[in-house]
């Protein structure tokens, strides 16, 4: 960015103005779409780190309230949770984030759904959306 600056003939004063160089502009554009790019990445990054321990802990919990050792798990939706004023996140600026997964439980005729955040892949837990089992009838 240049200042060029010129004495105004009225009153004396010298008068400031900047002028943005145009190829300045473009690279400040290269910069911010880059930058909103690589938030999208590590948005999936953060998603794929956890996916794996959210999957363990929902299929723990349903293993054992479908008293079925045999259950297997599937993530059926996942998105990434921020929470502001709290703490300081990876985005920075006063908040946190987690990944939140929904995860389907099935295996000896019943099936459960769970809720499972993570904060990290020590740190999740597993919620039952419904707070019933189903039996399917198999």
């Amino acid at each position: 960015m240049k200042n060029s600056k010129k004495i105004s003939p009225i009153n004396g004063q010298v008068q400031a103005r900047s002028v943005i160089n145009p190829t300045f502009g473009g690279s400040l554009a290269a910069l911010v779409f880059t930058t909103l790019m690589t938030a999208c990445a590590t948005e999936a990054q953060f998603l794929a780190q956890n996916s794996p321990s959210a999957l363990k802990t929902a299929l723990t919990r349903g293993q054992f309230e479908l008293d079925c050792p045999k259950a297997t798990g599937t993530v059926l939706s996942q998105k990434v949770t921020y929470i502001n004023g709290l703490g300081v996140g990876m985005r920075g600026g006063g908040g946190y984030e987690w990944t939140e997964y929904t995860i389907g439980v099935r295996g000896c005729g019943k099936q459960a759904v769970y809720e499972t955040i993570c904060r990290d892949p020590d740190n999740c837990n597993a919620f039952a959306q419904t707070g019933r089992i189903l039996n399917t009838g198999q």
